[in-house]
């Protein structure tokens, strides 16, 4: 079994109560352990996010909402990434693009070629994703099937995210996204193509989906970015009036 491991999530956790870094990096080398010996595995890749995020570009207020957060972080944060990226053999610093991404691409890869793995993080973003998740706060191992995952990604988009400060439609909060989703799906983009040209108008509605699509879109490959051809924006829009 190979551990997929959000490192940023493991360091966080880490940070929460913690003095010095001596004490977090002492957190962290415990928690780390703690999740191998739970899973029993047999080897990790571990992904932190690095200083670009190709999601800047396309919103420049993605995560601004973080700021104070940010803020609050200690000052030997960022030397303790760093640290932990040398020390790990298995870690990485991602390039113009979140952890998030990373775990999903080498979950892609894994599945392709048959490997055990399991992706360990909080982060419900990730729930997107079919297979086996393991939550290192809560020691609570669960597996999402598809029919799940296809419809909380598509909730995803069709809700936003306030904490990642990604607007999505305004008004669809989980409870009406879900009563949308209520089909097939298949039927699930037809369904938030149409949502967007209701309230955007066909054309705006295009934009704002294209655009919300890039930030909520978790990558299954290196430069996967969301995206639907406008013909067939328009096609689902026309099918579902």
């Amino acid at each position: 079994m190979i551990a997929l491991i959000d490192g940023d999530v493991l360091l966080y956790i880490s940070i929460w109560n913690a003095e010095t870094k001596k004490e977090a990096r002492k957190n962290f080398d415990e928690l780390f352990t703690s999740i191998m010996e739970d899973l029993f595995a047999t080897d990790y890749a571990m992904a932190l996010g690095g200083p670009d995020n190709f999601r800047l570009d396309v919103y420049p207020e993605y995560k601004a909402n973080r700021s104070k957060s940010k803020s609050t972080r200690p000052e030997w944060f960022l030397d303790l990434k760093s640290d932990v990226a040398k020390d790990y053999d298995g870690c990485i610093l991602t390039d113009n693009c979140e952890a998030d991404d990373m775990v999903r691409v080498w979950h892609t890869d894994c599945t392709k070629q048959e490997i055990p793995c399991v992706i360990v993080s909080v982060d419900k973003d990730l729930d997107c994703i079919e297979g086996i998740h393991y939550n290192p706060r809560k020691g609570v191992l669960y597996d999402i099937d598809d029919y799940f995952a296809d419809r909380h990604y598509w909730k995803q988009i069709l809700m936003g995210d306030s904490t990642d400060n990604i607007p999505g439609i305004p008004g669809i909060g989980p409870k009406k996204a879900l009563r949308l989703l209520d089909e097939t799906p298949k039927e699930f983009k037809q369904t938030v193509c149409a949502a967007y040209a209701d309230y955007y108008g066909r054309d705006k509605g295009y934009e704002y989906l294209i655009s919300n699509g890039r930030l909520i879109h978790i990558w299954r490959h290196i430069g996967d970015y969301f995206k639907i051809d406008r013909d067939v924006y328009n096609e689902l829009c026309t099918w579902y009036e």
